[in-house]
């Protein structure tokens, strides 16, 4: 029996997106071609390095330090250049770019970041965790170890830190893959800082190749954008649907659009079955799959009531689907507050999506 999963809504909120505020965003300005590996710090304008780590310069006009490099092959997701840095190697080694914005940002104003990664070929491992630590100056640690946030944090006083928790790791190799997030701006940024800064005992990591080398990260990363918004009208979309005998991609995220809960409330409305049947429906026909659920909230009210509500209402899908008849061993729940919102959450319709349940599947 055929029955069809909605998986996106009917409309969504697009942006009056204003002029980009990074210096040089995909690192096409430079001093000279690179001939050598690890000289980001001496040849991108506007662009540095905040440790002694020896983050890598790729450009088209190089030989030797081209699309095609000592890590794999990739071609500039736009220009003729990008940034390349190690996220995870051994010793807790770290590599970093260090931006420059156009001018300082307004405080309270909000903005989205958006920049691009892809995982180097020669990699053994893929991670989830990246993070951005905003200044008002340029940072300088004389070490090429990780950069310690606390103590940054501690001894700056103008200073942020962003951290980006995907859902996914970012395996990508052949195409490039985008990481944004809105902001609400302090007031004094002026510098930015790109990368990851765990130490290795404390990164979720996922190995994608058998390696006899160190278990090792690379990413290339290339168009940053910092851009101010204010949302504009709604634009009408086509609403897609997967039927139940297709298959759908496994390790990706998809939304449930007609699974709704009252205000500050976990229980399951009625009108939430229908779509939840459906889902059970497709997993039936797919036994092997497992499924983890996602639930999500807005900003209104504190970060431990937001964290434990997306929670219960994750639980709240998940105990639904296994009162159908779904293994438990199947499924997991999890809850991500308010940490990944869809849309501005500046008016009442933004806050709407951003309030919703997802789900990934996945092969055992």
């Amino acid at each position: 029996m055929k029955s069809s999963l909605t998986l996106v809504i009917g409309f969504i909120f697009q942006f009056a997106i204003s002029q980009n505020l990074v210096h040089n965003p995909s690192f096409e300005d430079y001093k000279r071609c690179p001939s050598l590996l690890g000289n980001f710090n001496h040849l991108v304008t506007h662009w540095s390095t905040p440790n002694w780590g020896s983050t890598d310069y790729f450009h088209a006009c190089s030989k030797t330090v081209g699309f095609i490099n000592f890590f794999g092959s990739q071609k500039a997701r736009t220009g003729k250049a990008y940034s390349g840095v190690y996220v995870l190697a051994p010793e807790n080694y770290r590599e970093y770019i260090q931006g420059e914005l156009l001018e300082t940002l307004t405080a309270q104003e909000k903005y989205n970041m958006t920049f691009y990664v892809s995982l180097a070929e020669n990699s053994s491992h893929a991670i989830k965790d990246l993070g951005i630590l905003f200044l008002d100056k340029p940072l300088k640690m004389q070490s090429e170890a990780v950069i310690n946030i606390n103590k940054v944090l501690s001894n700056e006083k103008n200073s942020h830190f962003i951290s980006i928790r995907s859902q996914q790791f970012y395996t990508e190799k052949d195409a490039w893959e985008k990481v944004t997030f809105e902001y609400t701006a302090k007031g004094f940024e002026r510098f930015f800082i790109i990368g990851n800064f765990d130490k290795n005992a404390k990164i979720t990591k996922h190995e994608v190749q058998k390696s006899k080398n160190p278990d090792a990260a690379y990413y290339y990363l290339d168009d940053i954008r910092l851009e101010a918004f204010k949302p504009a009208d709604p634009v009408d979309i086509k609403v897609k649907t997967i039927e139940a005998d297709q298959t759908l991609e496994t390790d990706k995220v998809y939304a449930l659009r007609k699974v709704f809960f009252n205000f500050n409330q976990h229980k399951l409305l009625g009108s939430s079955v229908q779509e939840l049947d459906q889902l059970y429906n497709y997993l039936d026909n797919h036994k092997r799959l497992q499924i983890e659920i996602y639930g999500h909230t807005d900003n209104v009210g504190t970060q431990e009531r937001n964290d434990e509500l997306s929670l219960l209402r994750a639980k709240e899908v998940s105990l639904y689907l296994i009162s159908k008849g779904l293994r438990p061993e199947r499924i997991k729940a999890r809850g991500f507050g308010n940490r990944f919102p869809q849309t501005t959450n500046a008016t009442q319709a933004g806050r709407a999506l951003n309030r919703r349940v997802e789900f990934k599947l996945i092969k055992p």
